[in-house]
């Protein structure tokens, strides 16, 4: 009697464990959970990257801020150093992004720089929008506010890298210059815009701004019957549209009415592939990614402001 209670009582412990075991396992949708909580801003950076870098392809892609940045980095140049910089016209991008930096201390007395799509501190801010839009817990209108700062801040420090070209350049030479650009472009801008989101997050926590019940889930997620069309476009979303629709018209105007970039066209196609060693050649494909891009941007951008998420109604309010 004995020896078969002590197999059921050693039955029933094996049947414990397996229980007890069964608990502990995670399920499939907890792995999800959990994965999407610790792999969304990462996944979300390696996708703006890829967007970003597709974007800025083309030279002078972001044409508008490029030139003037350009304007402005030369004006406030001339203003404190009287003579020291000139705004000159940029072949290779056909757009006015040039910058010579002019003075005794630079090699032939000038140096011939340009404001590059990298130059105009757009990575920098969709870096860290991207941090702050995914951190959870915070309302619709801080996150906001702090997103229009955020940009204020990292665009006067971009133009504040350009502007202390020059007194470097003068002071060291151009080399310590070029180096001093390359650590900052490099290494210097990533370094500075993790400090400014964990000095946003700390100052959310210490003022109480930030839920912290709040965890990311996959039911975030928009479902694609949330997906609507609005039923009244707010001034936000009408502005959005005005501003979409004149980027393709000149993106169109580029491509079909722009006598110069036509010729552009009719050299490269008397071009035979790689045997062409013509600059002009290479132009014209810049221009046309270029629009391609703007149409594609200005689509997507168009349908965010006309349709909107619905939020899901509860089986309790549906009752």
């Amino acid at each position: 009697m004995i020896g078969i209670q002590a197999r059921t009582g050693a039955a029933m412990g094996v049947r414990e464990n397996k229980k007890s075991r069964a608990k502990d396992d995670l399920s499939w949708s907890e792995v999800g959970e959990m994965a999407y909580g610790y792999l969304r801003i990462p996944v979300a950076l390696v996708f703006v990257e890829i967007v970003y870098w597709w974007a800025t392809e083309p030279d002078a892609s972001l044409e508008p801020l490029q030139v003037l940045l350009a304007w402005l980095w030369t004006g406030v140049s001339n203003l404190i150093w009287p003579g020291s910089a000139e705004l000159v016209f940029h072949g290779p991008s056909q757009s006015w992004t040039g910058v010579n930096l002019i003075g005794s201390g630079f090699h032939y007395g000038e140096v011939p720089l340009y404001i590059d799509a990298e130059c105009a501190g757009v990575h920098e801010i969709m870096f860290l929008g991207v941090l702050m839009l995914l951190t959870p817990g915070v309302e619709r209108t801080i996150r906001n506010r702090s997103l229009i700062g955020m940009v204020l801040i990292v665009q006067f420090l971009n133009f504040l890298r350009l502007i202390a070209l020059y007194p470097i350049g003068m002071q060291y030479g151009e080399g310590q210059m070029n180096e001093m650009h390359e650590f900052i472009f490099r290494q210097g801008f990533l370094i500075l815009l993790v400090f400014f989101w964990i000095i946003w997050y700390i100052q959310l926590e210490r003022n109480g701004v930030r839920d912290k019940q709040s965890k990311p889930t996959l039911g975030d997620l928009p479902k694609f019957e949330q997906i609507v069309v609005r039923e009244r476009l707010p001034r936000a979303s009408v502005i959005t549209l005005i501003i979409c629709a004149l980027v393709a018209i000149w993106a169109t105007h580029e491509v079909t009415m722009n006598d110069q970039n036509l010729q552009f066209k009719a050299i490269a196609e008397e071009c035979e592939g790689s045997e062409c060693q013509n600059d002009d050649a290479k132009i014209w494909p810049n221009v046309w990614d270029r629009s391609v891009r703007m149409w594609i941007f200005a689509g997507i951008i168009s349908a965010f402001a006309i349709l909107k998420i619905e939020p899901i109604a509860d089986a309790d309010s549906e009752e």
